[in-house]
């Protein structure tokens, strides 16, 4: 049996997508499934033991304008798909799916797209954990759901052993390694980067541990801003691809990050993680990953999340203190 999946377009949400990957494998163990995913995403794929071929697809780029959407829809046609669950919600991917010959195309009914689908599934009206809702999607086709399903993520033994050269060039040792992940894709996610520092130096104060600041290339400017010419800390910003920042974090006694793909990467390696959440939805997001799962969630009163305004609160992370993200690592034993 040949299965496709569609995946959704952000790091975070193709790793809350790897708890219905592992169902789908667990209920059809001599599956071929093939993962189709943005190219930015593959490298969480590609280590993922319940993925047997990736397919990237980025109909912006490679895939734009109908010539290239032809071709593509020809190679999946090629595979001869049984079954496809579109966890992607877009109509797009289920017309793909539909043209490519898949005989069963499963997904939310969603975007004007029932027609398109053999098995069509009404979302739920309440809020659910986004695992969850990917989960719920299999179930409704059938598939048997049991245990606990936590979300996975996986890197291979030469993200490893880069991870270690770089602990050992940096003197950092993995019995009092603290991981600070100061980025996010959004600015009003980030709590401020002098909070990060403040809360830094009482950690090595207080616990004795060492500190090492992570993110992509396009966080260095902040981690820079947390590192003030202190050369106590050390900062990998920049300096580990997305598997290598799961293999650092596998190592690390406690990871706290704005809520952003790393707090998830982190969380989804069994790391105890601290996520600091502002204008999100918690309920939906929040880390849910193999480790100890903690996180500070600020909102004003009476406001909806996912906060969507034009005008966004002059101050909103800046409400959740050093002291609240310390006291909470305190009593939370994130460190013991």
């Amino acid at each position: 049996m040949n299965i496709l999946v569609f995946t959704k377009n952000w790091l975070g949400d193709v790793i809350f997508e790897t708890p219905a990957i592992r169902a789908i494998k667990e209920n059809f163990p001599n599956s071929h499934l093939v993962a189709v995913t943005p190219r930015q995403c593959v490298p969480i794929l590609e280590a993922n033991p319940y993925v047997d071929e990736i397919i990237p697809f980025n109909d912006r780029s490679e895939e734009k304008g109908l010539i290239r959407k032809w071709r593509f829809i020809q190679k999946l046609k090629a595979h001869r798909i049984d079954k496809a669950y579109l966890f992607h919600r877009a109509q797009k991917h289920a017309w793909i799916a539909y043209l490519a010959g898949a005989r069963e195309r499963i997904g939310y009914d969603t975007k004007w797209r029932r027609y398109l689908l053999t098995r069509f599934i009404s979302e739920k009206e309440e809020l659910i954990h986004d695992v969850e809702y990917f989960l719920n999607l299999l179930q409704a086709d059938g598939l048997k759901i049991s245990g606990d399903y936590p979300y996975e993520f996986y890197f291979l033994p030469e993200d490893e052993r880069k991870v270690q050269a770089l602990l050992i060039e940096h003197g950092l040792k993995t019995e009092k390694l603290v991981a600070i992940n100061p980025g996010a894709n959004w600015i009003p996610k980030r709590w401020p980067p002098s909070y990060f520092r403040e809360l830094a130096h009482r950690l090595v104060d207080h616990f004795g541990v060492q500190i090492v600041l992570t993110g992509s290339a396009q966080d260095r400017a902040v981690a820079d801003e947390i590192l003030n010419g202190n050369s106590s800390f050390v900062s990998l910003a920049g300096k580990t691809t997305i598997r290598e920042a799961g293999a650092l974090f596998s190592k690390c006694r406690l990871v706290v990050s704005n809520d952003t793909g790393p707090l998830h990467i982190a969380s989804g390696v069994g790391a105890n993680v601290l996520g600091l959440f502002g204008p999100t939805a918690s309920r939906e997001t929040a880390p849910l990953g193999r480790g100890r799962n903690v996180i500070i969630h600020y909102f004003p009163e009476g406001v909806k999340l996912p906060w969507m305004g034009k005008k966004f609160p002059s101050r909103w992370m800046e409400l959740i203190s050093v002291e609240d993200v310390f006291r909470t690592i305190e009593t939370e034993k994130l460190l013991v």
